[in-house]
């Protein structure tokens, strides 16, 4: 309205109160002064034309955005003055509430346990989605408090999202953090906007204070499921990633480093098989390092991990027996405190049902509804205590000695069929720490350094399979191939050779490397030269000029003769047999009439006259 010449003088208590920054406030001086607009407060009226009103209210606008920056200041200062006392209230996660201005451990013994249950678990698994599986797949409830804080916990199946964020957070071991994320301002599409960075590390938070209230876990334990968490995270740009265990063949997957260019080695899966493959930098366009199949070289890590474990194998699989035996106990307590806590809704719930007047049932029906939810609460945590209670038996003497022989054998415990790809993956990592892959690359075998976790290193070979040459072979198959070769080129030799259920020396079927490989292995030339007058049926076809049933009925009436270098071969006709006389002139009728003469073709049959010149030839010859 200024600039529409429509407000002769702006009236206020405090002039400096007109803006709050200095860019308002020497724009409110601009447009006032340039249409003549006088401002006035409790104190005189300025007209800021005049150069020493300009001065005054320049004055006054510095001093009160300097006094807002003071008490800015002062505000946080004292936020962070009692931060640093731990005495600032914060959001507090599920396990937590504030008795006064203390932090305590919720009262309510199943979120306690819940809590405990969680990093127990986390413990057995591998990363925090199979965590999230796990609780989904048990049916079990997890205490879930919403940001308000006057919101009261919810029981809900948690996600994955909700168990990272608990997993990672200090205040279960105990410490009070304050200050990790900083706010940054940023100039997006002509305007500054406020955003809060990524949290930082807790060692670099504004306040950290140690053992400041009673914890769940220790602080070792939380920089290790920090240390898990950030191993499954993907890095592929600084290549130190292993990835989470996955249920993939390639058991190696996330341990292997290449030795030529120290990058990580990639997984390429095919229907039967998986590959390991170094791209040589992991830049576009840049050359293999090495490239071998998976089955052997981890066979070969298997076998000198049984070497290892045997010794132990014993103990730990007791160990493992004891492990779950404690992790069924503790999901009957879960059990036992939630059909409490059912249990004690349900009272309540009756004790409202009972208090209300029967004849109000706008609020009896309601009370009444609400009582049956919680009975059938009550039914579903007696069921899955049951289940909990039937799952847990101790082990029996004969139990424990068929267990201690089974371990015993560990090789046989490792191809048990109830031991999945991702198991023997975790049971890998928790030994190997990386593999070391190096290799010539002129047809050498790959030499491989296991580093285990413990420092140790072990070193050895793999031999490569010999593609065309496993195996012994046969003169038969050689001669085929060498037959073969003749005419067809290694794509269709393989078609065939499979086709006739014919596999390679090493019991594999054909491709066209490997039939290369096998000529190459026999000296087996293709000589195309040696055919150059014989055609397919196919190439006949086009040749002639007829389709699939013509070629076919000269073929069965044995007008062309045709032939195979083996079953499931193309059928060979000699290009000289298609251009004689008499292929030619039954080529002709066939065209002309659409179908081939009856009765005999023509070159067989004889004239009126030819018995008698034959009696008399015959005549002839008995009177001499």
């Amino acid at each position: 309205m200024v600039a529409m010449r429509e407000v002769g003088i702006v009236l206020c208590i405090d002039a400096s109160r007109l803006s709050r920054n200095s860019k308002d406030w020497a724009h409110l001086f601009e447009l006032c002064a340039y249409f003549g607009t006088l401002i006035a407060d409790l104190d005189q009226v300025y007209d800021l034309t005049a150069p020493n009103d300009r001065l005054v209210m320049g004055i006054k606008g510095t001093m009160s955005e300097l006094e807002l920056t003071i008490l800015r200041r002062r505000l946080q200062g004292g936020l962070e003055s009692k931060a640093a006392r731990g005495e600032l209230r914060i959001n507090l996660p599920a396990g937590y509430v504030y008795d006064g201005d203390d932090i305590v451990m919720d009262p309510d013994q199943r979120v306690q346990a819940a809590i405990r249950l969680m990093f127990d678990q986390f413990d057995r698994s591998s990363s925090i989605r199979q965590l999230a599986m796990w609780y989904r797949d048990q049916d079990i409830a997890f205490p879930v408090k919403p940001m308000r804080r006057s919101a009261s916990t919810q029981w809900k199946i948690p996600t994955s999202k909700t168990l990272r964020k608990l997993l990672k957070h200090p205040i279960y071991a105990g410490c009070y953090v304050y200050g990790r994320r900083a706010t940054v301002v940023d100039f997006v599409d002509g305007r500054l906007v406020k955003r809060e960075t990524e949290p930082r590390p807790v060692d670099q938070s504004k306040v950290c204070l140690h053992d400041h209230h009673a914890a769940y876990i220790t602080w070792d334990r939380l920089l290790a499921n920090l240390r898990k968490i950030g191993k499954n995270h993907v890095r592929w740009a600084m290549q130190q990633s292993p990835g989470v265990a996955r249920e993939g063949l390639a058991l190696l997957s996330g341990l292997l480093r290449c030795g030529q260019c120290g990058g990580k080695i990639y997984v390429g899966y095919k229907p039967r098989n998986a590959i390991y493959f170094c791209d040589g930098g992991h830049e576009k366009g840049s050359k293999r390092c090495l490239a071998f199949g998976s089955q052997r070289i981890d066979q070969r890590v298997v076998e000198e991990l049984c070497r290892a474990v045997e010794p132990l194998a014993v103990e730990a699989a007791l160990l493992a027996a004891r492990d779950v035996e404690q992790q069924l106990a503790e999901r009957g307590r879960h059990a036992e405190l939630e059909l409490e806590a059912a249990r004690y809704a349900a009272d309540r719930a009756f004790a409202q049902y009972d208090q209300c007047d029967p004849q109000n049932r706008l609020v009896a029906d309601t009370l009444e509804r609400r009582w049956n939810e919680r009975l059938a609460e009550v039914r579903r945590a007696e069921e899955r205590l049951e289940t909990c209670r039937a799952e847990v038996s101790k082990l029996s003497m004969d139990q424990e000695r068929q267990l201690r022989e089974l371990a015993s054998d560990f090789p046989t415990l490792w191809k048990h069929p109830a031991a999945d790809a991702r198991l023997r993956k975790n049971v890998l990592r928790a030994a190997i720490r990386e593999v070391l892959v190096r290799s010539s690359g002129d047809g050498q075998e790959p030499e491989v350094t296991v580093h285990w976790q413990g420092g140790a290193h072990t070193r050895f070979t793999v031999q490569r399979r010999t593609r065309g040459s496993s195996g012994q072979s046969n003169s038969s198959l050689e001669a085929l191939v060498r037959t073969l070769a003749e005419t067809l080129s290694d794509a269709e030799m393989a078609r065939v050779l499979n086709m006739r259920r014919t596999t390679t020396p090493g019991g594999l079927r054909w491709t066209r490397d490997r039939v290369r490989d096998y000529r190459r292995l026999h000296h087996i030339r293709l000589e195309p030269g040696r055919t150059e007058g014989v055609l397919t049926m196919s190439q006949a076809m086009r040749y002639l000029g007829v389709g699939h049933s013509g070629i076919v009925t000269l073929a069965e009436r044995g007008i062309i003769d045709r032939n195979q270098a083996s079953r499931f071969a193309p059928w060979r006709v000699s290009r000289a047999q298609l251009e004689s006389e008499r292929v030619q002139r039954v080529l002709g009728i066939l065209k002309a009439t659409g179908r081939l003469p009856r009765g005999g073709w023509p070159e067989n049959q004889r004239g009126l006259f030819d018995a008698d010149t034959r009696l008399t030839s015959e005549n002839e010859s008995g009177a001499s």
